[in-house]
């Protein structure tokens, strides 16, 4: 017997409803008022970015597109995240990322497409230099779950993360000929980046957003743990990959609190198809009563949000 998590997963209604539920929470948000128009196509570009992800790596083994919808359900969680360029430049690129991470599952001749991941790692951290603290766990993940890395690899590695600033920098050169010394003023950054750890930085809402994202990861964890034998090789390693993520940024949080909006984006994105691969490979009564919570607990996140930092109320 389906349950009502079941039926929801599996309709073929669901992600199109997400999509105006998504696209309805952005009005109600502020988009036209305040005029975010390219945070919300960056939006929607990593929601199909999610989509692509799902498809081409069958992460769940039945057909459901319940990892870009609880992407989005998600990710409308945090309306104070809308009006900000940088984070949904993050965000996209982070998914871009993965989906090159994951096309090189088992492929140490990747060159070109670890060329790019790392080059769209390195780009980011032209914005934010916190950005480069994931290059360790990629290397990581390349090693050991994804099995892409060779000598080849690591130095198309090195490369990519060097060429942007090389590039930058060549720019600024030709920019600043008469004061070459302002050419290198971009690299103070990097000196003046706070590494101390400020609680203090998190206010209520991203407190209970992120106590969201970590049960869901729990409970989903343990059931693909207890349940992983039934999916291949490629998408364990996969789940293994988003789960090593989830646990490293969580890592990053706790020593830099301060930084939550530039590792919350990460989060929901490694954390939604580990709860979707959940709700939709479940039929107990139990997993049926905690879908049910869910949605209440996003559905009511979204509405204190909306209500605190929408410009509509």
């Amino acid at each position: 017997m389906k349950r009502f998590q079941n039926k929801i997963a599996e309709s073929r209604r669901t992600l199109p409803i997400t999509i105006l539920y998504g696209v309805g929470i952005w009005l109600l948000a502020g988009l036209v008022h305040q005029g975010w128009w390219f945070q919300f196509l960056c939006f929607f570009a990593s929601v199909y970015a999610m989509i692509h992800l799902n498809n081409i790596n069958m992460l769940i083994r039945i057909y459901s597109r319940s990892v870009s919808v609880f992407y989005i359900l998600l990710a409308c969680s945090a309306t104070w995240m809308f009006g900000s360029i940088l984070g949904t430049v993050q965000v996209l690129s982070m998914v871009i990322g993965l989906l090159l991470l994951c096309s090189c599952y088992q492929d140490q001749k990747s060159v070109g497409r670890t060329f790019y991941l790392y080059m769209l790692i390195s780009i980011v951290s032209l914005l934010e230099p916190h950005f480069l603290l994931y290059v360790p766990i990629f290397l990581l993940l390349m090693a050991t779950t994804i099995y892409s890395l060779s000598w080849r690899t690591f130095f198309a590695a090195l490369i990519g993360l060097v060429t942007p600033y090389w590039l930058y920098t060549g720019w600024r050169l030709y920019i600043y000929r008469y004061q070459p010394e302002m050419a290198f003023d971009n690299l103070n950054r990097f000196t003046e980046v706070q590494w101390s750890t400020d609680y203090s930085a998190v206010n209520t809402q991203q407190w209970a957003y992120l106590a969201l994202l970590v049960v869901l990861f729990i409970v989903g964890t343990i059931h693909f743990w207890m349940n992983s034998y039934k999916d291949k090789i490629r998408v364990r390693q996969i789940y293994n990959s988003m789960m090593m993520l989830t646990i490293y940024t969580l890592l990053l949080m706790a020593v830099q609190p301060q930084q939550y909006d530039t590792f919350i984006g990460m989060l929901t994105i490694v954390v939604s198809p580990i709860v979707a691969h959940f709700f939709t490979l479940t039929n107990s009564r139990l997993s049926n009563l905690f879908f049910i919570v869910t949605m209440a607990t996003i559905l009511f996140l979204t509405g204190m949000n909306l209500w605190i930092s929408s410009s509509a109320f």
